[in-house]
């Protein structure tokens, strides 16, 4: 048993696999601010009734602040996916690393395709004559080779 606070051998690669997941799921993020952006572009606003102009400090006007933050985002979102994609390199290297089929697939389905684990049980045992009744027992099966996926790369 090992002691508290000790890090687990697979911790880093644990770690790099959640980073991946939780970086794709940013750029995601990017992506839907920047087509509420550009579908909020342009659109006509209120008339301003203070009397004050309507125009930022800077001089430039809503709009063209506007396309300057479009054009920002859009730069932010091509590096990160540039990024995203030296990431996946990794992580195929370390799938194809796996000599085990089934921990592959694991580690493909649900790190690089983004599959939810029942989708990802499913594939592995879904033709299994009793999965239907057993599908919680093939679930922590899908677990169990997860986990030895990660313990096999961490040797």
């Amino acid at each position: 048993m090992e002691a508290e606070g000790k890090p687990k051998e697979t911790d880093a690669i644990k770690r790099k696999l959640a980073h991946y997941a939780g970086f794709q799921r940013l750029i995601d993020n990017q992506i839907a601010r920047l087509e509420k952006l550009a579908a909020t572009m342009g659109s006509i606003s209120s008339p301003s009734l203070s009397g004050m102009p309507a125009s930022g400090g800077d001089g430039s006007s809503k709009q063209e602040r506007q396309v300057l933050h479009k054009i920002e985002l859009e730069e932010k979102i091509r590096n990160m996916i540039a990024e995203e994609a030296q990431l996946r390199e990794q992580l195929v290297e370390i799938a194809d690393q796996l000599e085990n089929p089934d921990e592959r697939a694991v580690i493909e389905m649900h790190y690089l395709d983004r599959q939810k684990w029942w989708p990802v049980c499913e594939a592995l045992f879904g033709g299994e004559p009793d999965y239907i009744e057993k599908s919680d027992k093939y679930l922590k099966r899908t677990f169990k080779i997860h986990g030895s996926a990660l313990q096999a790369r961490a040797r």
